[in-house]
């Protein structure tokens, strides 16, 4: 679907499917993603009506490129950050213009290759550990086990907190319902959040479940002697001058010295309180636990459906995991085949739309958009593109192959969203995702509990299974080896 850009305006043609005053309502009769998947055939761009609300569906990757990069500046992102900012707060997904450019010039260093390389035996410990713990010959779901594996790594490797394991079951408990409840949040009138409903009620419960969790991480962070960890460096940008990482402490509420009382410093940045460092940790950990620990979640699924792939990524994992030799430089590099298997996975089950409003009349690609138009890139159509990816329901993980016969477009593919939003993050959950499922191979052979059933996919925040009900058999030899396989002089 590459639409070409033509000097002439045209208006954003109708999808078809119209029903009378539901509008194309009955398409999501049977859910979110295959409606998606049928808005994405109709053309690059159509409109469709949602009841009294028009929606313009995006789902070619070159004009998906042009509203998050060329035009970026005539879309805004309130419409989801509404959605969201009770349970982040002010943090990078939902503060904009400079505010948010400054927020990213801060985090930005402990995303960097360097400080990512120095966190990777971490990161390898911590997935082994946390994968030796998961039921064995019992049927259990692996999506619930594999967000508590990126949970575990989120709050030990990015967020570098020592707090108990109390703590950390608590933050997955909340997840799910916040995942639920913020979806419901970015489409609802702005009045339904404050309507006592029983879903409401539990939000909130989960929003104060999660906050109360990051106080206690917070409270136990062990910065590491280089200090380029995520919450050293808002520390410092909260605490200017402070000698080593870790030490200064933001007031509550406050900003550094000399900050006017509306927290923003006389240099004109913007300033940083205790209670944004709090909004950053809710911030990507709402965003990164659920896209590591789904990613992890189908791999395990694909994995058991393709049994020559899934030895393939055990020697791998064996390799890397199980040889006593120190770690490379850089654990990706050992984990090629393994990267690529989660490359193709959030190609098949992306978060599924972005949604943009246009702040002002716009062109794109040659299609007018009014002033206020509810705009959604459709992510899910877009991986899916039969003209971009050949047998595009197929797993291939050698689509991403250096020598890969169909070379896939840049923007043709968007897990991360693109150009200035850009989830900042990306960095980790390329690292995370296939260290966790390398952790896991070397450990187990995993199987569906149930062959007969199928797995659905649903669409949400992120594309998830229903309910992913596997069995765990240890690979012989390989579990006793696991559980010792980084010793401190590999670390």
């Amino acid at each position: 679907m590459n639409a070409a850009v033509t000097r002439e305006v045209r208006e954003v043609p109708w999808a078809p499917g119209h029903r009378g005053p539901l509008g194309h309502l009955p398409l999501l009769r049977r859910g979110l993603l295959p409606a998606l998947l049928k808005l994405g055939a109709a053309g690059p761009m159509v409109r469709a009506r949602l009841g009294t609300t028009t929606v313009y569906v995006v789902s070619d990757g070159d004009l998906t490129h042009e509203v998050l990069a060329d035009r970026a500046a005539a879309f805004g992102r309130e419409r989801v950050a509404r959605g969201m900012r009770e349970a982040m707060g002010d943090g990078l997904f939902t503060v904009e213009a400079e505010i948010h450019r400054e927020r990213r010039r801060i985090v930005q260093p402990a995303f960097g290759r360097a400080s990512l390389a120095a966190t990777a035996p971490l990161m390898c410990r911590v997935a082994s550990d946390v994968a030796g713990q998961w039921p064995v010959r019992t049927a259990f779901d692996v999506g619930d086990e594999a967000l508590k594996l990126s949970t575990a790594l989120t709050v030990r490797a990015l967020f570098r907190s020592e707090a108990s394991t109390e703590w950390v079951a608590r933050l997955v408990g909340s997840g799910a319902m916040l995942s639920k409840g913020t979806r419901l949040r970015g489409v609802a009138p702005r009045w339904y959040s404050r309507v006592p409903t029983p879903g409401n009620l539990a939000y909130r419960r989960a929003v104060r479940l999660l906050r109360e969790a990051l106080e206690a991480l917070y409270a136990h962070h062990a910065p590491p002697a280089c200090g380029g960890d995520l919450l050293s460096l808002l520390n410092r940008a909260a605490c200017p001058g402070e000698g080593t990482a870790g030490e200064g402490t933001p007031r509550e509420g406050t900003a550094d010295e000399g900050t006017p009382p509306d927290g923003t410093p006389r240099d004109g940045t913007p300033g940083i309180t205790r209670a944004t460092v709090l909004d950053e940790m809710a911030t990507f950990f709402l965003a990164g636990v659920g896209t590591t620990g789904r990613a992890v979640a189908w791999a395990c699924h694909e994995l058991a459906a393709n049994h020559r792939l899934e030895e393939a990524v055990q020697r791998e994992a064996d390799a890397l995991f199980l040889s006593g030799r120190p770690l490379p430089t850089s654990v990706l590099d050992a984990l090629p085949l393994t990267s690529r298997v989660i490359s193709e996975v959030l190609r098949l089950y992306p978060v599924p739309v972005l949604p943009r409003e246009a702040l002002r009349e716009v062109t794109v690609g040659g299609f007018r958009l009014p002033r206020g138009a509810v705009v959604v890139l459709n992510l899910y159509a877009m991986h899916r593109d039969p003209a971009v990816y050949p047998h595009p329901s197929a797993f291939d993980p050698d689509r991403w192959s250096p020598d890969a016969p169909h070379p896939v477009p840049r923007t043709a593919y968007l897990p991360f969203g693109a150009a200035a939003h850009r989830c900042v993050g990306a960095p980790f959950t390329s690292l995370a995702a296939p260290v966790a499922l390398a952790a896991i191979a070397t450990r187990f052979r995993l199987r569906p509990a149930d062959p007969h059933r199928p797995v659905r996919a649903v669409g949400g925040v992120t594309t998830f299974p229903d309910r992913l009900l596997m069995t765990a058999t240890p690979r012989t030899g390989a579990n006793g080896r696991a559980a010792g396989l980084l010793s401190p002089g590999r670390g």
